[in-house]
């Protein structure tokens, strides 16, 4: 080999050697990448929603506040949908879900059926109430004047949407399978409120805040129903947690939630979206009411 062949040889020899290094230290450097992406989220946190309303609403409404709880808790958010209410609770009992936003009855099925332990509530869970629905013109003025119209309620598991609705009919001796001519349960909120507007029932009841939503954001018009009634106050809704969940994970969330605040510019969209002014720390007690309405109406929820 000559001198000059020797020299190119050695020179390759070198490029190659730089290169491998080069190479190496790409790679050191992906991996702990990797690995610090990895450490940003050493949990996963499996969140799910009450299907009380179309999907594109419940992301609508509830986006903002699970990349929150991601960001503010750095666990990594999955969120599971469910195809109605009874799928929810069966993901809950079959530990499918850490977390849930419930209705105020289904946590109180899924206390009695899988242990579920209250966490917050929004400011506004505690001053719940039904609106009944009917269509603009309607010359009927009071509940009484439906007898043996079609009502509609959502799903046989809500709260809003019919067990406390027939909880105050039946206050006013009114039991809709003997006073109207049909009973149906549409399986949502919107749905009760464009089947009252399609004239597939007479008589609809559905979660206020969902109705006032539907009419700000247009999914609704006003010349497509008005309310005839509106029920007092009671409790509904609230993020409940598995009873075994990890203490520290528990005020990690808990933390996450009470820390939202309206005098937070970065938290209006969060807080605006999920229907809320801030957040609770919820009490076993608050559903007294609602459990004392289960035991009340149990024979009727069936």
């Amino acid at each position: 080999m000559t001198r000059s062949n020797q020299f190119l040889h050695y020179r390759w020899v070198s490029v190659l050697n730089t290169l491998c290094r080069i190479g190496l230290l790409v790679f050191f450097l992906m991996a702990q990448a990797f690995a610090d992406n990895v450490d940003d989220f050493e949990e996963t946190l499996k969140i799910g929603l009450l299907p009380d309303s179309a999907q594109k609403i419940l992301d609508s409404r509830f986006g903002p506040l699970l990349h929150y709880i991601e960001d503010e808790t750095g666990l990594r958010v999955e969120y599971k949908q469910s195809k109605d209410y009874l799928d929810l609770l069966n993901q809950f009992k079959e530990k499918e879900l850490d977390a849930v936003f419930f209705g105020g009855y289904t946590f109180i099925l899924a206390q009695q059926g899988a242990g579920a332990e209250p966490l917050v509530l929004r400011d506004n869970d505690l001053h719940f109430n039904t609106v009944f629905l009917v269509r603009p013109g309607s010359i009927e003025k009071r509940l009484r004047d439906y007898k043996d119209a079609v009502i509609s309620f959502g799903s046989r598991q809500s709260t809003s949407g019919h067990l406390m609705p027939r909880y105050f009919l039946d206050q006013q001796s009114i039991h809709p399978e003997n006073f109207f001519s049909k009973v149906l349960y549409s399986g949502s909120h919107d749905k009760t409120a464009y089947w009252v507007r399609d004239g597939i029932a007479d008589i609809g009841a559905a979660n206020s805040q969902v109705i006032k939503r539907m009419l700000r954001e247009g999914d609704l018009q006003d010349s497509d129903i008005q309310i005839l009634w509106q029920t007092p106050d009671y409790t509904d809704y609230v993020w409940a947690i598995q009873p075994d969940m990890e203490p520290s994970l528990r005020v990690r969330l808990l933390d996450a939630f009470l820390s939202l605040s309206p005098l937070n510019p970065e938290h209006e969209h969060i807080l605006e979206s999920a229907g809320a002014g801030g957040f609770l720390p919820a009490h076993d007690a608050d559903f007294d009411l609602l459990r004392n309405v289960v035991r009340t109406l149990r024979s009727e929820m069936q």
